[in-house]
């Protein structure tokens, strides 16, 4: 007997006519009879509130071929089985079981389905076309995949166009669709066509290594609510794409943007959600107009030097991101600090709040080895769509280095912020050489900024050292509504310290000031 067929009589009779829901098939004894003539027959039922299971007890009638009793449930709930092998080719192989069986596999309403070519890949797609063409329409999924592997030759766009006309004819109404290839050395000869789908409101297409273009006007997605894409080949027209889909609300993106492509436009009059995870070697310009976008992310990886400019036409956007990883950035504060990631992001504060909230995070790295600066942290920051931000948040890895100066410059970007969020990291211990000029002869220490906003003070991986310390005491002359100011100490300070000892008498002569110092652990440290 088949492997999978013996695979499916035992699913069913260990999911179905052994569990409680069998109860719910009147008609139906708990009794199969396999090929050899041998009948599983079910024990009497346990005792109200047992819920040990009992083997069925195997018995021989010699001579008696019985009937097929599998073949006799309802076709919802063979179907049901078919549905949970979880593949549409291990469903179809049950067609060596009866007439029944051969069709029977047709009807499912959710078909996943992958076409795998080792040695030859014509009569893998040919075969999984076929198989389609005998599905009857209107299927609730289909999960189609397409994969080549190493040294093989890739199929052509006119075998992929055709597979997925088979696969438009069923009409999903969601369409999930993976096509990769791990053969680089064997390009593709021409790109394929993507069907509209017209009944699908939701479409995953993963596609990598194979070029692709819409079908001809005036074909639309004209159901299509969500859209996911991941692309790892030439972008396909975003502007033309879009408009052929009317209703769509959410669309997701990860794309890979040759060098020569240097804007990004999405337009749409009915999105509500965007997300887009954008892979760059030159500055690209996003420009979106969507006037009924409400969320909205932005996450760029590149692998120049400069980031590109986000305009946008979003009257009714209420959540925003925008992140952006540099590996060779220009952006920093002279010699000595550069930008490693920008974050920015808007919110509501809270659930229930209508105040929006602006939060601005870098994560700045020491810019020992590295080109100076082309461009400074301020004039980063006055590029960006949204820079009236109210949260400051900082991670700055300082090597050793004294880092008020920096503190200072990002400051003064914005004064009227009113909480400042600060994370100090030391990979190793190490000291200025000396003709290092990152203390600036100390006349920071005499600058005099405005910080009237600012309630809020948080500050990880304090060592107390005297630069440190000497910038807290700067923080409280120039934020006279200050409310709140944690200390969190580094693994090396101890509060027997004298820089922590130092510490605590700054606080006590700002005792207006809500102060608190913990250790390493989170622990609250008293000075008494």
């Amino acid at each position: 007997m088949d492997a999978s067929v013996r695979f499916l009589i035992r699913f069913i009779f260990h999911v179905y006519l052994l569990s409680p829901h069998a109860v719910l098939l009147p008609g139906i004894k708990l009794a199969m009879q396999l090929r050899s003539g041998r009948r599983l027959v079910s024990p009497p039922p346990a005792p109200r509130g047992d819920l040990r299971r009992v083997r069925p007890r195997r018995i021989q009638e010699d001579g008696d071929a019985g009937e097929d009793r599998i073949s006799s449930l309802p076709d919802e709930l063979l179907l049901d089985v078919l549905r949970r092998l979880g593949c549409a080719r291990e469903a179809a192989r049950t067609s060596v079981l009866s007439h029944r069986w051969s069709v029977l596999w047709t009807e499912l309403r959710e078909l996943s389905i992958a076409a795998v070519a080792a040695d030859a890949v014509s009569p893998s797609i040919d075969a999984v076309e076929t198989a389609l063409g005998r599905v009857r329409p209107c299927i609730n999924s289909l999960k189609l995949r397409v994969l080549v592997l190493r040294d093989v030759r890739n199929p052509t766009g006119a075998q992929i166009s055709s597979l997925l006309r088979a696969a438009d004819r069923l009409a999903p109404a969601k369409l999930i669709l993976s096509l990769c290839k791990n053969n680089y050395y064997h390009p593709m000869d021409d790109p394929f066509e993507l069907p509209c789908f017209g009944r699908a409101t939701s479409i995953d297409l993963f596609v990598v290594g194979h070029d692709f273009t819409l079908a001809p006007a005036p074909g639309e997605f004209a159901c299509l609510e969500q859209l996911n894409l991941t692309l790892d080949c030439s972008v396909v027209d975003l502007g033309v794409l879009l408009s052929r889909c009317p209703r769509l609300r959410t669309f997701r993106m990860v794309v890979r943007i040759p060098r020569w492509i240097n804007t990004i436009a999405v337009e749409s009059k009915s999105l509500e959600e965007l997300t887009a995870v954008i892979c760059t070697n030159s500055p690209a310009d996003v420009v979106i107009v969507a006037p009924e976008l409400k969320k909205l992310g932005l996450v760029f990886l590149l692998s120049g030097t400069v980031f590109g400019t986000v305009s946008r036409a979003a009257p009714k956007l209420e959540q925003f991101l925008l992140s952006y990883t540099c590996q060779h950035p220009r952006v920093g504060l002279g010699d000595k600090w550069r930008l490693d990631k920008l974050t920015q992001w808007s919110d509501r504060n809270g659930s229930r709040s209508r105040v929006r909230v602006h939060v601005l995070s870098l994560t700045i790295l020491n810019n020992s080895g590295h080109t100076p600066a082309e461009r400074s942290f301020a004039q980063e920051v006055a590029r960006l769509p949204v820079n009236h931000f109210s949260v400051l948040d900082l991670s700055i890895r300082t090597s050793g280095h004294v880092f008020a100066p920096l503190l200072l410059h990002l400051l003064l970007i914005r004064t009227s912020i009113q909480s400042l969020k600060l994370v100090l990291i030391t990979n190793y211990v190490s000291e200025c050489s000396e003709n290092c000029d990152c203390d600036q002869d100390g006349n920071w220490r005499n600058q005099e900024i405005s910080l009237p906003d600012l309630e809020d003070v948080e500050i990880q991986g304090f060592s107390a050292a005297d630069h440190e310390v000497d910038f807290l005491q700067l923080v409280f002359r120039s934020a006279p509504i200050l409310k709140r100011m944690n200390v969190q100490l580094s693994d090396e300070v101890s509060p027997c310290d004298g820089g922590c000892q130092k510490l605590h008498s700054i606080f006590e002569s700002n005792a207006s000031v809500k102060c608190n110092v913990y250790d390493k652990s989170g622990d609250m440290i008293s000075f008494a």
